[in-house]
């Protein structure tokens, strides 16, 4: 008789497949599929708008539990939320995976939980609150009729699941039901809730057992708070700890995604030595496949490329490629730019010139392609795009031809900067373009076409788009901080596996530097195929215009180090970053959750 699997339930506000406005979205779903033939598992989330969508594409089962109410806001800032909720659960299964969805059944609770803007500032408290009083009335469902469901472990990806956990952890300690948890912090976004708003979600006053280095103790939110509020610097008496404080502290294990973050940011700043003997890190990871990329990408693009650039049924070169994708497919996409909120919908359909930037997001080709370094992520001053744009006079006036394309999602929180960053582009209209919103179209495409990637962030966790870039063979331009350290290897220092080059942040002249250095070995690599040798006078002259020196000694010893260099990249992804690989660490950590609580002693 087989054993039965230790059940796990995942809370998160995104999930591949079902919404995503980053990299996050991919972990949770990620790990779910590698570890579900270890586990029995569970994914928790807020419909998000979702349901008719994936009805189309899997077996929806709409769940007959009851979970209607009225809310009652001690806050009276939040008076006007006060109203009727009803709550539907939805039901599917990809793969091996169940999947809850938890959407509104009536006009109040659907504007929350299904607002489509996964963290819309106008919805996000309310939708955090419904979500967690949806999952306390589906634990309640199997408590009376399926206590053999309930959870061993639950998992929290981000803030927005420590009142849900917090909530559950109470119903099932008052029936004697041990559950164990792991918190995973991906960014560091420091919310905070007056305690009086966790009761709102119907959190109340029944103290949980909490792990802490001397052992398991029985705390009320209240002393909770206090104890989080005690590890902080500034002792703020009239300010909350931050939602990630207590998910660090309530929780078994808290994890984040590199080793760097968990000692510079998350240890510091959650909870210091009331988490930091049961912290760790579980790296991200990444399964993009070159050869596979490559075929999807030439089946979807294949025939309007030679169609547009006339050549013939030959292989397509990378060169046909970036030339189809920046005179010719950036603007002409099949679909406009996915774009979830109606906020930032206004503002870039009001961005229409007719020239640069046209209707429903779409925007102008290039006249000719160049060299071309591409970037992706969420619009956020995080991500340091401002850096790229400063660093654009420098890089043209050694390579004019340069270009630079952006694949960037804007939130409602950046608003702003996306009128700035539409100025920018008319400012460099031969070598800038900004895609706003998601663009499945050509992301495939983009990577391929790609000399360079660049990740300027001023702090990250980790960067799923750095694995995404190297796995895609691209040599990468990163900064020195969070994950990137862990991740991309510089070549100057190791040029044998060297898979990029890491830069200061804030520091558009390293930026440009180190650009200029790249796009420069990747003209070389291809001028020497065709002139035989490094060693002719106009080659020469390129290789004398790259500014590190260290470069310019590798490429002269190896004139196809820029192609040794795509090659170490990928290598880099394929030995360390795939899903696989890397979490098997996480099924480790579920066994050490359990093994924990039961080697410590317990006071009551």
């Amino acid at each position: 008789m087989s054993k039965e699997k230790t059940k796990v339930w995942i809370f998160t506000f995104e999930y591949a497949g079902i919404i995503k406005v980053g990299g996050l979205g991919e972990v949770p779903a990620n790990q779910a599929k590698h570890l579900s033939d270890k586990f029995d598992i569970t994914v928790f989330i807020p419909a998000h708008g979702q349901i008719n969508m994936l009805k189309d594409k899997y077996h929806l089962e709409k769940l007959s539990i009851k979970c209607q109410g009225k809310k009652f806001s001690s806050d009276s800032e939040r008076k006007e939320l006060e109203n009727n909720y009803k709550i539907a659960f939805y039901r599917t299964k990809i793969e091996k995976i169940n999947l809850i969805l938890i959407a509104g059944d009536n006009s109040h609770a659907s504007n929350f939980l299904d607002d489509p803007a996964v963290y819309n500032p106008d919805t996000l408290g309310e939708k955090i609150c419904l979500f967690s009083i949806g999952i306390h009335c589906y634990l309640d469902h199997l408590i009376k009729d399926q206590k053999n469901n309930l959870p061993n472990i639950v998992h929290l990806h981000d803030y927005h699941s420590v009142i849900p956990y917090i909530g559950i952890k109470q119903v099932l300690n008052k029936i004697n039901v041990n559950v164990y948890s792991i918190i995973t912090i991906h960014l560091l976004t420091w919310p905070r809730y007056d305690i009086e708003y966790y009761y709102d979600c119907k959190i109340d006053k029944s103290p949980i057992e909490v792990l802490l280095k001397e052992g398991n103790k029985y705390l009320t939110l209240k002393e909770i708070f206090m104890m989080a509020k005690d590890s902080e610097s500034d002792r703020d008496i009239h300010r909350p700890p931050t939602a990630e404080q207590i998910g660090a502290l309530v929780c078994d294990i808290v994890t984040t995604v590199s080793q760097a973050y968990l000692i510079s940011d998350v240890i510091p700043n959650c909870g210091k030595d009331l988490i930091s003997f049961k912290s760790d890190f579980v790296y991200d990871g990444c399964d993009w496949d070159y050869d596979e990329i490559y075929q999807q990408v030439i089946l979807k693009h294949g025939d309007e490329l030679r169609k547009v650039l006339k050549i013939p049924e030959d292989r397509i070169s990378f060169s046909n490629l970036k030339n189809f994708l920046l005179t010719y497919k950036i603007a002409n996409l099949e679909k406009s730019p996915l774009i979830r909120s109606k906020k930032v919908s206004e503002v870039i359909s009001n961005l229409s010139d007719g020239d640069l930037f046209r209707k429903d997001g779409k925007i102008k080709a290039f006249e000719n392609s160049g060299p071309l370094v591409i970037t992706s992520g969420r619009l956020s001053s995080q991500k340091g795009f401002d850096i790229i744009f400063e660093a654009i006079p420098k890089v043209i006036k050694v390579i004019p031809e340069a270009r630079f394309l952006c694949l960037i999602t804007p939130t409602d929180y950046s608003l702003k900067e996306i009128k700035a960053y539409s100025q920018i582009v008319k400012k460099y209209p031969e070598n800038l373009r900004i895609i706003f919103g998601v663009v499945e179209d050509i992301y495939y495409l983009a990577h391929l076409s790609a000399d360079v990637y660049c990740a300027l962030s001023r702090w990250e966790p980790f960067g799923i788009n750095a694995l995404e870039a190297m796995a895609s063979k691209i040599p990468i331009i990163a900064t020195h901080v969070g994950g990137f350290q862990e991740t991309v290897i510089d070549v100057r220092n190791f040029w044998e596996i060297g898979t990029g080059i890491l830069i200061e942040k804030d520091n558009p002249s390293q930026f440009a530097d180190a650009l200029i250095s790249f796009f420069l070995l990747a003209l070389i690599s291809k001028r020497v195929k065709k002139v035989g040798t490094i060693y002719e006078p106009d080659t020469l002259k390129m290789v004398n215009q790259i500014p590190d020196e260290t470069l310019k000694s590798l490429v002269l010893l190896n004139p196809d180090f820029y192609l040794t260099i795509k090659q170490n990249c990928h290598k880099r992804v394929e030995n360390n970053f795939r899903w696989k690989k890397v979490s098997e660490k996480l099924a480790n950590l579920y066994s050490k959750i359990i093994e924990l609580n039961s080697n410590l002693g317990k006071e009551s």
